[in-house]
C-alpha cells in the first residue's frame, strides 16, 4: 500500500464520512475522497478506504463514469474526469461576481507586475474564485481558483474577518475553537487573540490588510475588502500578492492609492 493511500486511511475524517454509505451518499463521497489522488487509485484500495462492498463502490465509479464525471486509465486506475472540471469551469465562468472583477484584477496585475487574486470568507477559511497572474511573472503562486487557505494568517482572510470580529470577545472564541488549532506558519503569523483584535480594529480603520510573510515566507501582500451589495459587510476582498524581495510591502503599501484608484474606475465606490 502507498504511503498515499496509508494517509488517506488514517485520516480520521475519510473513514467517519465512509463508514455505512449508501446510494447517492456513497457516490458524493468516492467522488470527494478521488480529489485526493490526481494520479488515480484503483478499485481495491478505494473499497478499502471507504469501508465499502467492491461490488458496491464499483456500482458507483460506473454510475460516475457514465456521467463522464471521472476517467480510467489503462492502469484500470480511477480519477476525476474532464468532465467535471467543464461543469465546474462553467459555473465559474457563469458567476456574475467573477465576471465583473476579472477586469480589475487583469488591470491590477498589469499595473503592478504582480498576482492579484479575488476571494471570498468561508467560516475559518477563503476561497480563491479568481486569480490573474502577469505573463511576465516568473514566479508561479501556490494559490490555485478554488483553493483554500487559513484566514488568519492572509491579507485577504484578515480583510474580511475584521468585519466579522469586532471585538476581543469574538476574537477570542475566534482562537479558542479554531479548526484545526491556529498555527504560526511563520515567525510574522497571529495566533494570539489579542495580537489579532488589535490587527483587525487597524484594518477597519484603514480599509485595508496585510500580510507580512504570515502564511509563506517571502510572500506578502496588501487586501482591500469589497462591499458589492452591502455597506457593512464585505462579500470578499481583493489582493495584491507579491514576492517580498522584488516587491517589499512597503512598496505594495505606497501603491494602494493607486490600486483604489483602478478598483474604483472599474466597480465604482465599492471600498470602506
Amino acid at each position: 500500500m502507498t504511503a498515499e493511500i496509508m494517509g488517506v486511511e488514517s485520516s480520521n475524517e475519510q473513514s467517519t464520512a465512509a463508514t455505512s454509505l449508501h446510494g447517492a451518499d456513497r457516490v458524493l463521497a468516492i467522488l470527494n475522497l478521488l480529489g485526493s489522488f490526481p494520479e488515480g487509485i484503483g478499485l481495491n484500495d478505494l473499497a478499502r478506504i471507504m469501508h465499502s462492498p467492491r461490488s458496491s463502490v464499483h456500482r458507483a465509479l460506473s454510475a460516475l463514469r457514465r456521467a463522464d464525471l471521472i476517467e480510467q486509465d489503462r492502469d484500470s486506475r480511477y480519477r476525476l474526469g474532464y468532465g467535471l472540471l467543464r461543469l465546474a469551469f462553467s459555473y465559474y465562468e457563469e458567476l456574475d461576481e467573477v465576471g465583473r472583477l476579472r477586469p480589475v484584477l487583469a488591470a491590477l496585475a498589469a499595473e503592478f507586475g504582480e498576482t492579484s487574486h479575488y476571494a471570498i470568507l468561508d467560516g475559518h477559511e477563503v476561497v480563491y474564485l479568481a486569480k490573474v497572474q502577469p505573463p511576465q511573472s516568473r514566479y508561479q503562486m501556490t494559490s490555485v481558483i478554488g483553493g483554500r487557505n487559513p484566514a488568519y494568517c492572509t491579507g485577504v482572510g484578515k480583510s474580511l474577518l475584521a468585519y466579522e470580529l469586532t471585538s476581543l470577545d469574538q476574537v477570542a472564541s475566534y482562537v479558542a475553537t479554531h479548526e484545526p488549532p491556529m498555527i504560526q506558519y511563520t515567525e510574522n503569523t497571529m495566533t494570539s487573540a489579542e495580537a489579532l483584535h488589535n490587527e483587525l480594529g487597524i484594518i477597519r480603520r484603514e480599509g485595508y490588510g496585510v500580510d507580512r510573510e504570515e502564511h509563506e515566507a517571502g510572500i506578502n501582500c496588501i487586501a482591500i475588502p469589497l462591499f458589492l451589495t452591502s455597506k457593512s459587510v464585505p462579500d470578499g476582498a481583493i489582493s495584491i500578492t507579491a514576492v517580498a524581495q522584488r516587491f517589499p510591502l512597503n512598496r505594495l503599501e505606497a501603491s494602494l492609492d493607486r490600486a483604489r484608484e483602478m478598483i474604483r474606475e472599474h466597480l465604482g465606490e465599492v471600498m470602506a
